[in-house]
């Protein structure tokens, strides 16, 4: 049985944390729907970090590691490509956590193919 990573616990926590940032930071209108492409894009970035988080804890497999440095690349991003800077508390969560999403998922990576030490 392989081992499991704390990687992608910390991986769905960001996923979470995604979803409810659109609500923690107030950007949502009268009927609780997210307003504005920033929030739309934590909701949908988050839905998707989060399936990731837990196929990859239950798979085993690279591919979500590597979806999870692209959507980590898209996040830091995309304060400048959806023209959001001007909010400095949304820019810094979605730089944060995209950085987080890259060093996590590289260090899989790189964990899977460096050496295993000998006994």
């Amino acid at each position: 049985m392989k081992q499991r990573r704390w990687q992608d616990h910390i991986v769905f926590i960001i996923g979470m944390w995604l979803i409810a940032s659109p609500w923690v930071f107030g950007s949502y209108g009268p009927d609780s729907f997210p307003i504005g492409a920033p929030a739309w894009n934590f909701l949908v970035c988050g839905l998707v970090v989060a399936a990731l988080g837990g196929a990859a804890y239950a798979s085993y497999h690279l591919w979500e590691d590597r979806a999870d440095i692209l959507l980590g690349g898209w996040l830091i991003v995309s304060p400048w490509a959806l023209r959001y800077t001007e909010n400095p508390l949304f820019t810094w969560n979605a730089l944060i956590s995209g950085l987080l999403l890259i060093i996590l998922a590289a260090w899989v990576l790189l964990g899977r193919h460096s050496p295993t030490p000998l006994p």
